[in-house]
């Protein structure tokens, strides 16, 4: 413990010395925490020296092999930082121990750092919502609706309501490259060198409960310039700041293999569980300024690889994918004019390959802009293609909580809903699944420590807002 850096009171615990992201104070909790129940923790974070910003993770190692992130927050350098997350122990839980890391692979976030303020709380409380519709049933004759949720967020206090609601569900972390890869077997062998290997720690508890739910799951993502780490890139897979990139040839051996290796292990475990991929990710930026608008600055895939990266990445998936598994390119501000065109552009020749069935629109959308005009507009376009088009992560930014704030959301989202509807009804666009960005409003990836947001139709208790009853389309919703 040192004095004179706490967040309150006058001592924090300081971790110093670490060698490598995953070093950080632990504590056994075996004989406190209970298997199969519900906890929330909060703590305070904050560093001095380092970059300018860091993710730091609360994890749960379970049975000395399976490691559970309990929450995360992006800590800026000299500034303290609350953590927030919850998770459900395990039922075959014997031994448990709570510590907290740094998110990335990089010598350079060995960083040291304060402690203080940490709570742990088991949840006992259940939300009380009355009899209210379920969104699966008003929308079954037009699209799926579905939710994203990572593993601390869905305890089994919250399945009730995920399975009430919702007829199909997105992995929000878990299934990115940062989660999946194993860099300790990957450089165990020189034979692994274009064989990048994978381990499911992370993932088998939404994965079971996908299964014993009967909730089809999407798959996101196999490709994306973030959240997959530089030594997947470089030689040797050295974690080195400055390790040389692999050759092209090299590279797309390695993304053959990673794609493989991934569908591979899920389809032989979980048959049927994925009912589509999100194969590559945010590949447009049209700021970059590159021939088709690709995004290079922020991608190794491109640097190393070029543009065709995408259709590769695609070739590999329709390769290895079961045959009835729906292959997708997802992107976000897809309502402005020029990414749209260059989205089109680029899946309209997937799409004359046989590689894509459909297009991801994330749709994370503010309070007042895009307009719903330019949305269906966006869509009507997408639609020319002829493939499904999924609204993959959809939330609504909102730092207000008064009354009228909400009631300006619900009317919001009952007027893109219309839009869906009539969009799908008439036979305007193939819209097959419309997915939310999360459950609850505490829990959405939109929330800073200093400025909470309210983008989704649950609050923190789990009672549904003014917003659930606009997607709802309730009369008494105004369309303003």
């Amino acid at each position: 413990m040192v004095s004179g850096k706490a967040y309150e009171g006058s001592n924090a615990l300081l971790t110093s010395g670490r060698t490598d992201f995953w070093n950080g104070p632990i504590v056994d909790l075996t004989n406190i925490l209970e298997p199969n129940s519900n906890y929330v923790v909060k703590a305070y974070i904050m560093y001095e020296d380092g970059p300018d910003s860091i993710q730091m993770d609360c994890m749960l190692e379970k049975n000395e092999s399976h490691y559970l992130k309990f929450g995360s927050a992006l800590v800026e350098k000299g500034v303290w930082t609350e953590l927030n997350g919850r998770l459900i122990v395990p039922e075959d839980t014997k031994t448990v121990k709570l510590y907290f890391e740094t998110n990335t692979e990089s010598e350079k976030n060995c960083v040291d750092f304060y402690i203080d303020g940490v709570e742990l709380v088991k949840e006992t409380a259940h939300a009380v919502r009355g009899d209210i519709p379920s969104l699966k049933e008003i929308y079954k004759d037009y699209f799926t609706i579905g939710f994203a949720t990572t593993v601390y967020e869905a305890s089994e206090s919250r399945q009730g309501l995920m399975t009430e609601q919702f007829s199909s569900f997105t992995i929000g972390n878990e299934l990115k490259p940062d989660s999946l890869l194993d860099y300790e077997k990957s450089i165990s062998d020189p034979k692994y060198d274009d064989n990048p290997q994978v381990t499911f720690k992370n993932v088998e508890y939404l994965l079971e409960f996908a299964k014993k739910a009967n909730l089809p799951l999407r798959g996101h993502t196999l490709v994306w310039h973030s959240q997959t780490p530089r030594w997947l890139f470089t030689e040797g897979y050295s974690k080195g700041e400055n390790a040389p990139l692999v050759s092209k040839e090299l590279m797309l051996k390695r993304l053959e293999n990673y794609i493989k290796n991934v569908l591979s292990y899920l389809q032989t475990n979980y048959p049927g569980v994925i009912y589509c991929w999100d194969v590559v990710n945010e590949a447009i930026e049209v700021g970059d300024g590159e021939p088709g608008f690709y995004r290079s600055k922020e991608s190794y895939w491109y640097q190393i690889i070029g543009p065709e990266f995408v259709e590769k990445a695609f070739e590999y998936a329709r390769k290895y994918a079961d045959p009835e598994v729906k292959l997708f390119y997802n992107d976000y501000n897809t309502e402005q004019v020029i990414k749209m065109n260059a989205i089109i552009d680029l899946v309209q020749d997937l799409k004359s390959k046989g590689l894509i069935d459909g297009i991801g629109l994330q749709s994370h959308i503010g309070i007042d802009s895009p307009s719903i005009a330019d949305i269906e507009n966006s869509i009507r376009k997408y639609a020319e293609l002829g493939l499904e088009i999924h609204i993959t992560e959809l939330d609504m930014y909102l730092t207000d909580n008064s009354e009228e704030a909400f009631a300006k959301q619900a009317s919001r989202y009952k007027r893109l809903f219309l839009v869906l509807q009539h969009l799908k009804k008439q036979n305007l666009a193939n819209i097959t699944n419309v997915t939310f960005w999360g459950l609850s409003d505490e829990t959405s990836w939109l929330n800073k420590p200093s400025v909470p947001n309210y983008p989704l139709l649950f609050d923190k208790y789990l009672i549904q807002k003014p917003a659930f009853w606009g997607v709802v389309m309730h009369p008494d919703i105004p369309l303003n």
